[in-house]
């Protein structure tokens, strides 16, 4: 308890108060009560004073300065005292509450500490928690791709004994094919078959060359390879192409060709299926009937990824469901498929197979209104002539030939057309009977002009191996190379394994003629390999 006067001048202090500020009882009264506030707090003084002479009271904190310096908090009550005949003074009672501040004080900065902890954890937590959600994202994701991967990886070895199958069967094929067509071929140019006979026969080799067709696209699929080019008439491959894709089904197929039509060298069975591809997802494009337009003309490009220059354009446009924009970038990516039960292969065989041509492939489509492929393929620098043959026309000149095939029927049928032409052929199963033959006739003065060799052999040496060792024996030997692999390597680059000229099965009579005819041709002008300025099949 204090008591001052209305200026603040202490008249009395008790003992409580001189115990809590630290100064001796007598120091206090005659001085002013300002100076033992906190100096911070002392310019408030006279607020207080004022307070005190208008409201007779006041209530609130008080901060003092304790005599070793340190701070001491009261909370105060003061009341105005008024007497007659005397001053007017104020009574004080106060309360030291300095510990309890602090500790309210303590307790609020450990609140704060705790909040900050709490909000430090918190951001901690949901970092971590942020972490765990990308890590297991990551490791799903990891997951995902390692069942796609292991799937891919056990597609791809179905893929490739299916491969291996297709790749036999369409070999054999093309054997069984070679056989057929060739003898109907022989056949259809005997003077005594009728004209009902002549149709059957027609019969026969349309579906010869269909089956044809089946056993290249069972090559492309189980090796694929580089393409095999002859110079071919495009305006046939297209019309044949629009003609299978139109067997039954309710799609009109409206054809527009250039009658002028360039001629491009092209690997045909490989292009027909290019132009397969795309005619049936233009089908399916349709699925309750509707019209495609395919049209094939002369264009020269300015440039391309091939460079610019002179190319043929089939142009094959539906007017069906289209394609979002959004996937028309991914339509050539292997397995993408947005149809049930498809492989996602058609249109990536189909990019790679131009590719390989030196050609390019392109699509564009708007959902609802119909999608475009457009394919641009090289075509010839070269005007096609008229070909060569071993046949009458060949100037009466006597060849001696040697075959070679382990098919007993392809044996039979190219002896009976190269010996009806009036040329001299001998035949082998295998490469060690060619070798032995081929050696024998040398060693008698009179060689083999040309030799045929079958690529493959089953269970004997095939023409690759047979090729080598007639080329150490004679480095001038003719030598054709001849499969039913037609997407083989070797008949790609046959001139790498010392072929002059190739013959892919299955063959006609008319092909047997011109591919001897091409070589005999060369070897007679004295020339020792395939005109390079001219694609075989262009003399």
């Amino acid at each position: 308890m204090c008591i001052h006067d209305l200026d603040g001048i202490l008249l009395s202090v008790n003992p409580a108060v001189s115990a809590s500020l630290g100064y001796p009882p007598d120091q206090g009264p005659g001085q002013n009560l300002r100076d033992f506030l906190v100096p911070a707090v002392q310019h408030r003084f006279d607020d207080y004073l004022r307070r005190i002479r208008r409201n007779e009271s006041d209530t609130g904190l008080m901060r003092l300065q304790a005599s070793d310096g340190s701070e001491r908090i009261w909370m105060y009550r003061n009341t105005l005292y008024r007497q007659e005949g005397a001053p007017d003074i104020v009574l004080g009672h106060a309360l030291d509450i300095t510990e309890r501040v602090n500790i309210e004080r303590a307790l609020r900065d450990a609140k704060a500490e705790l909040r900050k902890l709490n909000d430090d954890l918190s951001h901690r937590v949901e970092e971590r928690t942020a972490e765990l959600v990308e890590a297991n994202r990551r490791l799903k994701a990891e997951g995902e791709e390692r069942v796609r991967v292991e799937d891919e990886l056990v597609r791809r070895r179905n893929l490739e004994s299916l491969g291996v199958l297709a790749g036999g069967i369409a070999h054999d094929l093309n054997n069984f094919l070679t056989v057929v067509k060739g003898n109907a071929e022989l056949a259809k140019v005997r003077p005594e078959a009728d004209p009902e006979l002549q149709g059957r026969l027609d019969e026969i080799t349309a579906a010869c060359d269909r089956a044809g067709f089946l056993a290249s696209q069972l090559l492309t699929f189980s090796k694929g390879g580089s393409p095999v080019r002859r110079t071919v008439p495009l305006a046939r491959l297209v019309l044949d192409a629009v003609e299978l894709a139109r067997a039954g089904s309710a799609v009109a197929i409206n054809v527009n060709v250039a009658p002028d039509l360039w001629f491009a060298e092209i690997d045909s069975a490989q292009i027909q299926q290019v132009l397969q591809s795309v005619l049936l997802n233009a089908r399916q494009a349709m699925p309750r009937g509707g019209i495609i337009e395919v049209t094939a003309s002369n264009v020269h490009i300015q440039s391309t990824a091939a460079g610019g220059g002179r190319f043929v354009r089939v142009a094959i446009h539906d007017y069906g469901i289209g394609i979002p924009a959004d996937i028309v970038p991914r339509v050539f990516d292997p397995y993408f498929t947005t149809k049930p039960g498809s492989t996602g292969l058609g249109l990536t065989s189909a990019y790679s197979i131009v590719q390989k041509h030196g050609g390019s492939i392109s699509v564009e489509s708007q959902p609802g209104r119909g999608t475009q492929v457009t394919v641009d393929l090289p075509a010839c620098k070269v005007s096609v002539a008229r070909q060569s043959s071993v046949g009458p026309s060949a100037g009466g000149v006597r060849w001696k030939l040697l075959v070679m095939d382990d098919e007993e029927g392809i044996r039979k049928l190219l002896k009976s057309v190269l010996t009806g032409f009036g040329h001299e052929v001998s035949c082998a199963s295998d490469g060690a009977e060619a070798i032995a033959l081929y050696e024998a006739a040398k060693a008698s003065g009179r060689g083999f002009d040309a030799v045929l060799l079958d690529l493959t052999v089953n269970g004997g040496m095939g023409g690759t191996d047979a090729a080598a060792r007639l080329k150490e024996m004679d480095a001038g030997a003719k030598l054709i190379v001849s499969s039913g692999y037609s997407d083989s390597p070797v008949l790609s680059e046959f001139r790498k394994y010392g072929f002059v000229d190739i013959l892919p099965k299955p063959f006609t009579p008319a092909q047997i003629a011109e591919v001897f005819g091409r070589v005999l041709t060369r070897a007679n002008k004295g020339t020792t390999g395939p005109d390079k300025d001219l694609p075989p099949g262009t003399r």
